[in-house]
This record gives C-alpha cells, structure tokens and sequence, in this order.
C-alpha cells in the first residue's frame, strides 16, 4: 500500500534535529551520589567502619532565633519576676496619699476607721464576693482532689509500675 502526502507545505515545517543532546538528569544525579551496594547475603566483611560520614562541622554553636526566643520565653515562666518589693514600688506607696501611713493616730481616727471596715465588712457586695471567693476555693479543692489519680483513655487508673500480671 502506498501513502500520498497532501500536505501542501510538504517538508517546511518538519521538526528538525536538536544540535545539542538532551541531557539525563538520572544519570547524572548517579555520577554525584553514587547508591551503595549492599554485599552478598553469604559474603564475609567488615562494615563500613572505615568510611567516616563527612558531616559539615559548623564553627558556630549559637542557637538560631527562633530556638532563643523559645528558651528566653520558658526562662521568664521559669523565673517569673517579683516586683512586690522593688524600690519603685516602695516608692510609689510611699508617695501616694491614699496609701499614707498615720504614725500616732488619735483614738477618733481608729474608731472611724473601724466604723468604716464594719460598713464595708456589712455590704450586700463584699459579702457576696467572699462567698464567690470560698466556693471558688472549696471548687479547686474538689477539682484537685478528682484529678490526683491520673486515669487512662479506657477508664483505667494509670499505674506508674505494673508486674507481668498487670497489676
């Protein structure tokens, strides 16, 4: 059987041949990591003692940013600082007028005060906040008290040492 061409244009836009071969990366990616052989199942030899693993030693030990950042951080929850009683604060109490201290208070001026802390002390809201504050309590208590055995996912205590029985 015989093919006629009819294409008008004939041979013009035939693909022609590249100049340059294409290159393969496979085999080139073989030549700059050769794979290694593994011997034999029956074969006698030593290992691979000899050949030492070619680590690039680094000549800084610093950690990067972001591994200080995260030791900064849990060093400050760690040492949490006490500002209670700094010179500042000494100062600021010091110098405020609501927290000044009577030095020989007349017998008039303890009553008032003690008057004062009887009214407070009778407040409708003061009273409820110390209720608020010994059920928060007793609440934690309890909480602690329910979490002091740590349980498993099944249900079962979580118990630090077993023997083969299980137990």
């Amino acid at each position: 059987m015989s093919s006629m061409n009819f294409n008008p244009f004939q041979n013009w836009f035939e693909k022609q041949p590249n100049p340059v071969p294409s290159i393969n990366f496979v085999s080139l990616a073989d030549s700059f990591f050769p794979k290694s052989h593994s011997p034999n199942f029956a074969s006698i030899g030593l290992p691979k003692f000899s050949k030492k693993s070619q680590k690039p030693e680094t000549g800084t030990d610093e950690p990067g940013p972001y591994k200080q950042i995260g030791e900064q951080f849990l060093w400050e929850c760690e040492n949490i600082p006490d500002d209670r009683n700094t010179p500042e604060v000494d100062k600021i109490f010091n110098e405020d007028p609501i927290f000044e201290k009577k030095v020989n208070p007349s017998a008039e001026e303890i009553e008032a005060e003690e008057k004062w802390w009887e009214r407070f002390c009778a407040s409708p809201v003061v009273q409820f906040m110390a209720r608020a504050e010994e059920i928060a309590d007793d609440m934690n208590k309890m909480e602690l008290e329910e979490n002091d055995t740590p349980y498993l996912k099944s249900g079962e205590p979580f118990l630090m040492c077993r023997d083969s029985t299980g137990v």
